[in-house]
């Protein structure tokens, strides 16, 4: 199995730590893979991917000797053309011409030359579908569009669902992480639900995790420490979870509460905006409450709450050490990744009442490392934080670890997709 991987777009995050962890997975249970992408991710990824011989990088860019890029210099003189005269409809059907020349063909070219078996995405939202002869497939994260507690407006609402519709029908099979996302999918589209695939993440670093590097305890004796890993978002909720730190720094009780994300910094500085989900109906409310509560509560805001805002791997681990509890309020999930983190890196975990959370939990069999709470329940979260202050759950150790949750690891996971990829029979 050779697999061609194309990200015609890319962004940090968790969904990165996903890719990588499979790209190392595929390296070890597949003949090769083939990442296409832009010059610029192209050398990032070499920085964050294994050094293999297994993995090819290619570009979406042909070469300016190739035949098929003086091709696309003639149909873009003609397109310049076809502007100059005004020729609209001309010129909105070069472009398209010219967007699927660029694109299929290169994506063809590639599989042919590097006898590619699998064609797959780790992200589709909005990608133009390739026109390609082997075997189609994509990861589905989540639907925020559709099912997160926010209101989009039609016209995006009905962008994202019309590319999930061309995907769902163009695709061999789709992978789904988590079955509330399947779900989600079947909601809308349940004509498909044969192409859908659950193949839930771990929570473990990479394929080839050492438990004893990752799981090192460095925990603040003197100051318990709450972690919330996660861009912020008005579905992720750290509203919720900065008002219970109030009130529980209020009747006196001493921790830190600690974000990283994008963003964060911002939130707990009182310079409050968002880049993403500012143009939904709840996005003044949300800013408003988060901006009434900072200015109630600055001098709180200052010495017991921070946010480092985007960080890099090491500095997201590091912080999974020191902390004393990992909470995820979140109010819409497609996975959860910081979840399933804490629960392999041995931390005790609070988190809102997501069915998808309710699905790492049954993976893991960990209730006892669990409290739940209701989500956007701000009084509930403060009840479990101050019930953890007073009777923490201890983390676990390596070999605990190793034991209650080395059954699901990425190695596990890559070798259920290599398994799914092989089983598609296009005949």
């Amino acid at each position: 199995m050779k697999l061609l991987v194309p990200l015609p777009f890319y962004r940090h995050g968790g969904v990165e730590k996903t890719i990588v962890a499979l790209v190392e997975g595929f390296v070890r249970e597949t003949d090769g893979i083939v990442l296409v992408s832009s010059d610029k991710n192209r050398d990032y990824f070499k920085t964050i991917l294994p050094d293999s011989q297994t993995i090819t990088y290619e570009s979406f860019v042909w070469k300016k000797s190739s035949i098929d890029s003086k091709i696309l210099s003639l149909l873009y003189k003609f397109l310049s053309l076809f502007k100059k005269l005004k020729l609209k409809s001309l010129e909105q059907w070069l472009d398209g011409v010219i967007a699927r020349f660029r694109y299929d063909r290169r994506l063809q070219h590639l599989a042919k030359r590097y006898q590619t078996t699998h064609c797959l995405y780790f992200l589709s939202n909005g990608v133009p579908i390739p026109k390609i002869d082997i075997p189609l497939v994509f990861i589905s994260h989540d639907l925020y569009w559709a099912f997160a507690p926010l209101t989009y407006e039609k016209s995006y609402v009905d962008r994202y669902n019309h590319s999930l519709f061309e995907w769902l029908n163009s695709v061999d099979l789709v992978f789904a992480i988590s079955q509330k996302t399947r779900r989600d999918i079947m909601t809308l589209f349940p004509q498909f639900s044969d192409k859908i695939r659950t193949i839930l993440w771990s929570g473990f670093p990479n394929y080839e995790s050492n438990v004893l590097e990752f799981s090192k305890s460095e925990v603040n004796t003197d100051l318990p420490v709450f972690y919330f890993p996660s861009s912020f978002g008005i579905y992720k909720d750290q509203l919720s979870l900065l008002e219970a730190g109030v009130k529980l720094i209020k009747k006196g009780l001493q921790f830190k509460i600690i974000l990283i994300g994008k963003e964060t910094d911002n939130l707990v500085n009182g310079q409050l905006s968002l880049s993403q989900q500012n143009t939904t109906a709840e996005y003044l409310e949300y800013l408003d409450g988060c901006k009434t509560l900072y200015t109630e509560n600055r001098d709180i805001f200052q010495t017991h709450f921070e946010g480092l805002g985007y960080v890099e791997y090491p500095q997201v681990e590091q912080n999974y050490r020191e902390c004393s509890c990992v909470i995820v309020p979140s109010k819409y999930e497609g996975f959860g990744l910081a979840i399933a983190e804490a629960i392999v890196r041995g931390i005790p975990v609070i988190c809102s009442d997501l069915e998808v959370f309710q699905e790492q939990i049954e993976l893991y069999r960990c209730e006892d490392r669990i409290d739940i709470f209701p989500m956007g329940d701000s009084d509930a979260l403060a009840a479990c934080m101050e019930a953890f202050l007073q009777n923490p759950k201890p983390r676990l150790s390596a070999e605990e670890i190793d034991r209650r949750f080395g059954h699901w690891t990425w190695k596990n996971v890559t070798e259920a997709y290599v398994e799914t990829l092989a089983s598609i029979d296009r005949r």
